[in-house]
């Protein structure tokens, strides 16, 4: 187990004298180097690794000791994060980040991709968005991260260095063939292409880069329209008359599901909606909620539906439950619904298209649910806008391209226009 420890070189100095960090990765990995920190060595208690309580330096202890507790915790975090068991990786990957941590003048050094990559990672932790005021989401960060896995281990197996000035149309070909090879779906690889832009952008900025290969408009972000389902109100009620009663985790993600199926929320609100979200206006009552993605304030009305859910739990909402968990779950229910209508799935892998007939219930997601509020409440009339200020779509050709509806019922629902009548 990985320790941390700080001592003075010279403990019969008669000077101030720096303190230094000593980390043991294993009996044989060590990694050693100074801090910014300076003490007398009168003043420092070997013992417990730390400036002792004494009125000299009552005006600097406090300080001094809180940036020692608070390296050693960044180190420590730092290695329970790396998503690797080499001692050799753990080793280069923290030294890189002890650099960046005392604020070493890396760009002094001609950054290598990496380097300069994983420092834009941690500084974007921090970083916060500008047209919403927010932080980055865990879930971006993560994907940074696994972008980064990714480029090192094809360095590796495709023997290409990855360098700025090696990101070319070359990498670039080399990279999608490694992707497909892995079997990653066409989203999934625009994914990590747009993550590697990222990078590549960010560095181009900060004049670190002065490759412009990922600009080409061959260098493009590969993607395809994935298929997605929604369940209408007929399904819908398949899975509310379902008797859960002796499963109450199946239970539990059937409530959560329909909550965001009659809110059109995303799984990250409707997941985490309490009693204090609820509130009542000239009698009606409504969820009131600062949306997670995009920070904005949101009314919506609760649905009869949703009004029966909270009764059975007595005026609560449902616990939280991790995301996986739910989508887990849904495919049960979809399955115990009978949910087995044939869905044609369309999507390339290996750079060939595939296709695939699936069981509806096998297709049910978390994001089912909002897709089935917006098709649902179109089907029924509400008005275009009303379903985007809830959906948050910011244009109308996009909304459309999202709702799910078969050739048929579009057909019935113009049927029903003033103009047929």
């Amino acid at each position: 187990m990985a320790s941390v420890k700080f001592l003075l070189r010279n403990k019969k100095a008669t000077k101030f004298v720096t303190i230094y960090f000593a980390i043991n990765l294993s009996a044989k990995t060590r990694i050693r180097g100074a801090t910014k920190l300076k003490i007398h060595p009168k003043f420092w208690d070997d013992a417990n690794q730390k400036v002792r309580n004494m009125a000299d330096v009552s005006d600097m202890k406090d300080n001094i000791n809180k940036k020692l507790s608070d390296f050693k915790s960044f180190v420590l975090k730092k290695i329970s994060d790396y998503n690797t068991f080499e001692i050799l990786e753990i080793e280069q990957e923290l030294k890189k980040d002890i650099d960046i941590y005392f604020g070493k003048n890396l760009k002094e050094e001609k950054l290598t991709f990496y380097t300069f990559a994983t420092q834009y990672i941690e500084q974007s932790k921090n970083r916060v968005i500008d047209n919403t005021g927010r932080k980055l989401s865990v879930r971006t960060i993560n994907e940074y991260n696994r972008t980064i896995e990714l480029l090192k281990d094809f360095e590796k197996n495709c023997n290409y260095r990855i360098s700025f000035d090696s990101i070319n149309m070359d990498f670039y070909n080399l990279f999608i063939e490694y992707l497909e090879g892995r079997d990653f779906s066409l989203n999934t690889m625009g994914k990590f292409i747009k993550q590697l832009k990222v990078f590549m952008n960010a560095a181009t900025e900060e004049n670190l880069n002065t490759n412009l290969s990922f600009r080409s408009r061959r260098f493009i972000k590969p993607s395809a329209k994935s298929t997605q389902i929604y369940l209408n109100q007929t399904e819908l009620k398949k899975i509310i008359d379902l008797d859960l009663n002796t499963d109450a985790k199946r239970d539990n993600a059937r409530n959560l599901f329909l909550i965001g199926a009659y809110t059109g929320l995303r799984v990250s609100d409707f997941n985490r909606l309490t009693k204090s979200n609820i509130q009542e206006i000239n009698g009606k009552r409504f969820f009131k909620i600062i949306v997670n993605k995009t920070g904005k304030y949101l009314p919506i009305p609760i649905h009869p539906i949703v009004e029966k859910i909270l009764e059975k739990n007595n005026g609560d909402l449902p616990k939280y439950m991790p995301e996986q968990t739910i989508n887990l779950e849904l495919k049960e229910i979809g399955k115990d619904a009978k949910l087995f209508d044939i869905v044609v799935v369309k999507k390339i892998k290996g750079g060939k298209e595939i296709i695939e007939d699936k069981k509806k219930h096998e297709l049910i997601s978390n994001h089912t649910a909002r897709r089935s509020f917006c098709t649902n409440a179109y089907l029924a009339g509400m008005a275009k806008l009303d379903i985007m200020a809830i959906s948050g779509h910011t244009s109308e050709k996009v909304f459309l391209d999202y709702i799910k509806i078969t050739a048929d019922e579009r057909a019935l629902k113009i049927a029903e226009s003033s103009f047929f009548q």
